[in-house]
């Protein structure tokens, strides 16, 4: 019951396209480039109003550490994105190469990359910095200096209609996030790994299973957080996702002294 009240309240509220990226607290989210803000625990993550079509976000700590990933965004849609804090690299020491494209209005030019490279398809392993760029078509020559940053791929557009040249996309490339094994009450677990990789995927980031222990097709847990106003955006979280044949909280989180404990049961298709 708690469960269905709370996919209620969320569902009453769902007007356009959103993503909901779940990670611990002060987590900053950057769509497209732009800063949407930082994580906090009231929701659990980050909630950010997107239009329609596919976006470039990055998710990054105070101490450099990030992970990136693309995300198609449907109008009226809530898209849930969970990470995990373990998963976020930071970025090398030594400076990544960047990568170059070229649009052309018309499509009909030729692109020329540091006075002696065809840019074709688009131009990859650049080092950082920044070179000149000329883009012909018939007898107009548009030229410009491009900044490539490092690990960017930039995205030029050379528009001879209006004989202008411009940046019109610049994004970080994609990084695979990855979770390390955690060391908490499912490591023990008789159940298939794939289990427990389901259920830690599922769960925001900072959340600790305190016990854990198999219930027929499933897994029942115990964890521990801060606040009721967690503990409902655990719940509504983790009831959403399409991981398990089901997700039931067979109670009501309960107080006890300076935290709040919640039990969840995560059920996956018989023989799956």
């Amino acid at each position: 019951m708690f469960a269905v009240i709370v996919l209620a309240a969320l569902s009453a509220g769902e007007t356009a396209g959103r993503l909901f990226v779940h990670i611990a607290p002060g987590f900053e989210v950057l769509v497209d480039g732009v800063s949407a803000g930082v994580t906090t625990a009231d929701v659990g993550g980050k909630v950010v109003n997107l239009v329609p079509g596919t976006h470039h976000v990055i998710v990054r700590s105070t101490d450099g550490r990030e992970g990136a990933f693309d995300v198609p965004i449907e109008a009226g849609q809530t898209k849930d994105v969970t990470l995990s804090a373990l998963g976020l690299r930071k970025k090398p020491a030594t400076d990544e190469p960047g990568s170059l494209r070229v649009v052309c209005i018309p499509a009909d030019c030729q692109a020329t990359f540091r006075d002696k490279d065809k840019v074709g398809e688009g131009i990859d392993s650049i080092p950082p910095g920044q070179y000149p760029l000329a883009v012909s078509r018939g007898t107009t020559t548009l030229r410009t200096k491009v900044d490539v940053p490092s690990g960017t791929i930039v995205t030029m557009e050379a528009n001879f209609n209006t004989g202008a040249i411009r940046v019109s996309d610049s994004r970080r490339r994609s990084r695979h996030l990855t979770v390390h094994e955690a060391d908490d009450a499912l490591s023990m677990l008789q159940v298939p790994a794939y289990w427990k990789n389901a259920i830690r995927s599922a769960l925001p980031a900072g959340i600790n299973i305190e016990q854990a222990r198999s219930v027929g097709d499933g897994v029942q847990v115990r964890m521990r957080v801060p606040s009721m106003d967690v503990a409902v955006s655990l719940v509504r979280s983790v009831t959403r996702s399409r991981a398990f044949r089901d997700v039931v909280a067979p109670m009501e989180p309960q107080r006890s002294q300076n935290d709040w404990v919640v039990d969840l049961i995560f059920y996956f298709a018989p023989g799956h």
